[in-house]
């Protein structure tokens, strides 16, 4: 099966484990959710899939340079 062109485009993958670093410097790992353009940016922008204190959060608008893939 043929990926869509916009799956191709991604640096980062559905279901892939990543760390991410947050504006605020905290770093956090999880499993990438989803992935946008910005309109106004043009950047993709990635969702987060993480545990925090034993519930799983998500966190959006993740810049495609602010990730590093863990496998």
């Amino acid at each position: 099966p043929h990926k869509s062109e916009r799956e191709m485009n991604a640096k980062f993958n559905k279901g892939q484990r990543v760390r991410v670093t947050k504006k605020d410097g905290e770093v956090v790992e999880g499993t990438i959710n989803d992935w946008d353009y910005n309109c106004c940016t043009f950047d993709r922008e990635y969702s987060l899939d993480y545990l925090k204190n034993g519930d799983t959060w998500t966190l959006i608008g993740i810049p495609e340079s602010n990730i590093e893939a863990l496998e």
